[in-house]
């Protein structure tokens, strides 16, 4: 029983503790009772025997719990196993059924590679075979080519030298002919050369009298001509010169107006002190508006005294209008002096 409650050392502790509670409420019992019964020792053995004995069902049970789950968990892994046995041999079977397929096409493509063979094999030997029969119908063919071609160029060669001969022969009766009329023609031409050099110097000398009589005509002509030109272009210079000094007194006019006008609607920048003369640029459209105005040499002027003289441009507008419309210039130049 020692051995029994060594393996099982809680229920001997619990069994301990269940003790020492009767013990306990014996003690607490008998401290209130004046005349404490009597308690037999085989009453308390079985009690302890009744505790053990439930211990031990208890255990039991357990134990058959445990038995039961390592049934189940048995029947579950041979349960498993089977399937894994069952998927390896499904596995297995299919891994051989490929391989048989696999042997099966292997077999069937040597077949059909081995026939193929067969075929093309027989297939160059009939090639080969005609293409043998083909070359010495060819060279058969060629050789009487040949031949046609010897007895065809030696038969054009024959009709070729006749040919020639008569030919030459024709030739040289058509040359003595052609000689016999050039000889004559030359004749003939030399006597009309002579004629007609004769004829020539006459007339190269009344050529060269009507050409003598043409060029001093012609001179005379050009004399006058040159005259007249020279004229002319004196005159057009003085005209031009006369308009070009009208056109520069215009446009002069023309800059001073603007300049002025500019001028006179300048307003002297207050605390400004170098007020330099500077050279405005003025980009301008039609009917004298302002697009642009820019600066020339400006020296030491500041950026306030500059854009006074802008102000005073753009109140300018419209710009006065020259009195030549020809004198109208897109971009303009004039000398601000900030005195006159």
């Amino acid at each position: 029983m020692l051995a029994e409650l060594r393996k099982h050392p809680r229920a001997l502790l619990l069994s301990l503790l269940f003790h020492a509670l009767i013990i306990g409420l014996m003690v607490i019992n008998l401290s209130f009772v004046d005349k404490p019964k009597q308690i037999r020792a085989g009453q308390i053995a079985k009690t302890v025997k009744a505790e053990i004995v439930d211990q031990q069902q208890l255990e039991d049970q357990q134990k058959q719990k445990e038995l039961e789950a390592q049934r189940i968990k048995d029947a579950e892994k041979k349960k498993l196993e089977a399937k894994k046995l069952e998927l390896q041999k499904k596995k297995e079977a299919e891994q051989k059924r490929k391989a048989e397929v696999k042997k099966k096409a292997e077999q069937k493509r040597k077949k059909e590679a081995e026939a193929k063979r067969k075929v093309e094999q027989k297939r160059q030997t009939e090639a080969k075979k005609k293409a043998e029969q083909k070359r010495k119908k060819e060279v058969a063919e060629k050789l009487k080519a040949e031949q046609n071609r010897k007895a065809e160029a030696k038969k054009k060669a024959d009709q070729k030298r006749k040919k020639e001969a008569a030919e030459k022969l024709k030739a040289d009766q058509k040359r003595k002919a052609e000689e016999k009329r050039k000889a004559e023609e030359k004749r003939k031409a030399e006597e009309k050369r002579k004629a007609d050099e004769v004829k020539r110097k006459a007339e190269e000398v009344k050529r060269k009298e009507a050409e003598r009589k043409r060029k001093e005509a012609e001179q005379r002509r050009l004399a006058e001509a040159e005259q007249k030109r020279k004229e002319a272009d004196l005159k057009a210079k003085l005209l031009a010169e006369e308009k070009q000094r009208r056109l520069n007194t215009l446009r002069e006019d023309y800059i001073l107006a603007i300049a002025q006008k500019v001028e006179r609607n300048w307003q002297r920048p207050a605390g400004s002190e170098k007020m330099p003369e500077c050279e405005v640029k003025v980009l301008q459209g039609p009917g004298g508006i302002i697009l642009k105005v820019s600066f020339g040499a400006c020296g030491g002027s500041t950026a306030t005294y500059r854009a006074s003289i802008e102000n005073a441009v753009y109140k300018a507008e419209p710009l006065p209008k020259p009195a030549d419309p020809a004198l109208f210039d897109r971009e303009i130049d004039f000398t601000f002096r900030p005195f006159e």
